[in-house]
This record gives C-alpha cells, structure tokens and sequence, in this order.
C-alpha cells in the first residue's frame, strides 16, 4: 500500500514539474504543498472545461448561408454559348391575367409596406395557379429580397435560424419570406413563427421587419391546426377560378412570348383551354406538347385526359367513390385509385371537389355531377 501511494504522489511531483517548466508558475522543491497546489490546479482546470463547455452551449449558432438549404458555392456554373428562355412569367400585375380581386390586395400590402405598415399574406389556390408568380410579383413592386421555402424545410430549426440570418443580413430595404405548402411544416414548429411575423423578434432578438407571405392548396388544415398563426395574417388571398377565357389569354401571351413563329389555330387553343382543368400550369404544358405534336388528339391520349380535363386517374376515382356503399375517407380512396395519400390530397381531390364531382362530409362521396359525369362517358 505505502509503495502504491509514493507512485502516485511521485506522478503528481511529475506533472507538477511539466507545469513548472511550461507556465514558470512554480518555485522551489516538490512536497506537500506542492500536491495541494497540484489538486487545486486540476479542480480550476476542470472548472474551466465546465465553463467552456456551457459557453458553446448558449453562444450564437454560427450559420452558413444557403440558398433553399443547399450550399450554392459549391455548384459549378454553366459556361456554354448561350442559355435558352424556357419559360415566360408576368413582369407585372397588367401581364398576371384574372385574379382580379388578389391583385387589388396585393396593391393595397404594396401600400402598406411602403408605410412600414406589415402585409402578411396567407394565398390559398390549388397547384398552378399562380401563387409563387403573385409573390414574386409583390417582391418585384416592392423592390424586394425574396427568400423562398417550402414548409417541410422548416422542421429543422437550424434552417430557422437560417432564414432569420438571411432577413436580418439583407442590404434590400423590403424583404418577402416566401413559405410554401406552408401546411406541410410540422404545426408544433408553426409556432415559432409566431413572435417572428408579429413583433419582429425571436428569444429577445430583434428581426428586421419582413413580409411574411404563405401558400396552400390545404387552408383547412392550417384553419384546424395553425388559427392563432392564421390570425395574425391581415390578408387571406382565395384564388378564384380561370375561366377558359382566362386560360386561352394566358396561352396566347406565352406562345407570343416564347414561340411566335408557331401557328396555333383558335380550335387547339379552344380545346387545350377546356382539358386543362382551368390551370395555367397545365394549359401552358399542353400548349408545348402541341408545339412540338402538331396533334392535339395525340397530346390528350399521351395525358390520358378522357373528357373535359379529367384524366383517367380522375374517371377511376370516381368510379371508386360510385361503387362504394358509405362515405370513404381519403386514404381509402387513394387506395383504392392505386395512389398514395398525398398524391390523392395534392394532385386530384382538389379539383374534383372544387368542381363538384365530389363532395366531403367530411369523408368523400361522389356528387349527382359525378354520377352525370360516369354516366356520360358510357
């Protein structure tokens, strides 16, 4: 036992000396005094790692910019001749077609902004429609930086503090903060916006004021989940629907824009106006397959669209909801169609049930246009 105490207490002589010769802290011979120095060391050195250790903990998250969550710097840029114009959106609100109601809301935030006056907007219209082109629009009057994300992006809260970084280091006066399919963003995490779009400020730290705009195809479910979010959001912007009027202006605008020298007779533009399910998304890419087609029965059969814009995933659906003998809930008639939830939710309900071939209750049933709608086809 006495030889196993003397090797420790010779150890402790031994870091005492490295300390001694590294610092020049010590003087004289080791001893007692020495051992307790050497204690009292260890003990400060041990605080010290605690101290540092908490510091990390609470000191600011040092970010790194990223556009969209990826690291852009690190993309090697295109060098060819030239790059070709793909695709032709409006300048301006004269050149945004329909929506006429929207675009007056959108002139009265333009108003407000300029004031200092916040203009937080909720846009809710099905997929295509025009949402993302209003807001650029909006940032386009407003002279703004426009910083785009999706919903789901923000579960990460690191990409919060991203976001927040990105405003609060913008050299433009006005900035949008674009959240879209702001319904897919978990609602737990939705409340964090909440101090961030009403007093500028999150955990004490001021937030350099911002326009908050949001999008949806799903306002119920941010009505059900987010109303105290929802609430604090002045403007509520429906889309209303596209006449085929509205659609075949939009197509002639982007054909003159894009394609001028291709001819398209007045019945295509008619008929593509008519099977696009009044979505200039959807129009516009039935108008390019014609561009190249030159057959427009060929570009309905290669889309499968069966009557009136409604494809054959749409015709299966109903007949689904025809065949059943209750009400069906949305993952059944996914299901059933051969979809999953998502799909059905995001791409196909939407339309039918703005349309009247169905009908919630809340589950799904088929409406009397929908049986019509089957009962034409045979």
């Amino acid at each position: 036992m006495i030889i196993t105490w003397f090797i420790i207490f010779a150890i402790a002589i031994g870091i005492i000396a490295v300390k001694r010769s590294v610092k020049n802290s010590f003087a004289g011979n080791a001893g007692t005094e020495d051992f307790a120095s050497l204690t009292s060391i260890m003990g400060l050195e041990e605080e010290q790692e605690e101290r540092e250790t908490e510091e990390a903990k609470i000191k600011p998250l040092k970010v790194e910019l990223k556009e969209g969550g990826i690291d852009t710097s690190r993309i090697k840029e295109y060098n060819g001749e030239s790059v070709k114009k793909f695709e032709f959106r409006p300048r301006n609100f004269k050149e945004f077609i329909a929506q006429a109601q929207a675009k007056e809301q959108g002139r009265t935030i333009i108003k407000k902004v300029e004031r200092s006056i916040k203009g937080h907007l909720f846009l809710s219209a099905r997929q295509g429609m025009g949402k993302t082109t209003f807001v650029k629009l909006l940032a386009n009057e407003l002279k703004a930086k426009l910083i785009t994300r999706v919903g789901k992006q923000l579960d990460d809260t690191d990409a919060l503090v991203e976001v927040i970084n990105e405003i609060n280091t913008s050299q433009e006066k006005n900035v949008i903060f674009f959240l879209d399919e702001c319904d897919s963003m978990d609602k737990k995490k939705v409340k964090m916006l909440n101090p961030v779009i009403e007093q500028f400020e999150i955990s004490d730290k001021k937030i350099k004021p911002v326009v908050f705009a949001c999008a949806s195809i799903n306002k119920d479910v941010w009505i059900k989940n987010n109303p105290d979010t929802l609430d604090r959001i002045s403007h509520a912007i429906q889309f209303t629907n596209y006449s085929a009027d509205d659609i075949k202006t939009i197509l002639n605008q982007y054909r003159k824009q894009l394609y001028p020298y291709d001819e398209v007779s007045e019945e295509v533009l008619n008929l593509i106006s008519k099977s696009c399910k009044f979505c200039p998304r959807i129009g516009i890419s039935l108008l390019e397959d014609f561009i190249v087609e030159k057959d427009i029965n060929k570009v309905l059969k290669n889309r499968r669209i069966v009557k009136d814009g409604l494809t054959e995933t749409d015709v299966k659906i109903l007949r689904v909801l025809n065949q059943a003998t209750r009400a069906m809930g949305c993952n059944a008639v996914a299901l059933r169609a051969g979809l999953n939830q998502k799909q059905y939710t995001m791409e196909f309900e939407p339309y039918l049930y703005e349309m009247g071939y169905l009908n919630r209750v809340p589950s799904r049933i088929i409406s009397d246009k929908g049986k019509q709608f089957l009962k034409e086809l045979k």
